[in-house]
């Protein structure tokens, strides 16, 4: 059996962390390292939490895929990195509108570099 790989990033301009992992929806991995993230639902491709993660002691968000092939997913990856971003700006106090869509289409563009690099 595999060990699980978190990969984590950090945007540098936003005070979240991200962390990407492709093929858990539930286990040791993820509950030994953040706080109460549920099990992913079984009919789900992939799911964003928020997380704080027990080592660091910081917070952030989780994005799971239940495998590679929904991490390849454009649709898949574009749709939970959009979560994501909400999820970001919620945290800052930032409204996703018409007036920030430069930095919300960066954010979610960067997300989605992320989980590329990751897979």
């Amino acid at each position: 059996m595999s060990k699980t790989i978190i990969h984590q990033f950090d945007p540098q301009i936003y005070p979240r962390l991200l962390w990407v992992v492709i093929g858990e929806k539930k286990g040791s991995a993820i509950s030994d390292r953040f706080d109460n993230i549920p099990d992913m639902d079984e009919s789900t491709d992939a799911d964003v939490n928020n997380a704080y993660d027990k080592i660091s002691k910081k917070g952030g968000i989780l994005i799971r895929f239940e495998s590679k092939k929904a991490a390849r997913s454009y649709s898949i990856v574009a749709h939970e990195a959009s979560h994501a971003a909400m999820c970001i700006f919620d945290y800052i106090g930032a409204v996703p509108d018409v007036n920030n869509q430069e930095p919300f289409s960066y954010l979610v563009g960067w997300i989605c570099g992320c989980v590329c690099e990751a897979v």
